[in-house]
């Protein structure tokens, strides 16, 4: 199994969840209004001098479906280059 942890601009969340559901994924777990710093954006810290928040998912699929997430995140990447979008992939060695 793999556990994708995808952070990306709160301004996309109906498209990223759209985009997972219409590749068979629709279990995920989600954290609104997180606060970051980034690489390749502004910081997004909620406040008037750096507005806007993130919105960050986590989706456990077995290994068949993984590059279907890694697709998703790929695409909507180059969808949005600025929305910050960011995916981490790690092994699920147990899931209870």
């Amino acid at each position: 199994m793999k556990m994708f942890f995808i952070v990306y601009s709160w301004g996309i969340d109906e498209e990223v969840i759209d985009a997972l559901a219409k590749s068979g994924v629709n279990a995920y777990t989600k954290w609104t209004k997180v606060m970051g710093c980034g690489s390749e954006t502004e910081p997004k810290l909620g406040s008037q001098i750096w507005p806007g928040e993130n919105d960050v998912l986590t989706v456990v699929v077995n290994n068949e479906d993984a590059f279907k997430v890694k697709a998703v995140t790929q695409n909507l990447r180059k969808q949005h280059p600025r929305a910050g979008i960011r995916c981490f992939i790690l092994p699920v060695e147990e899931m209870i």
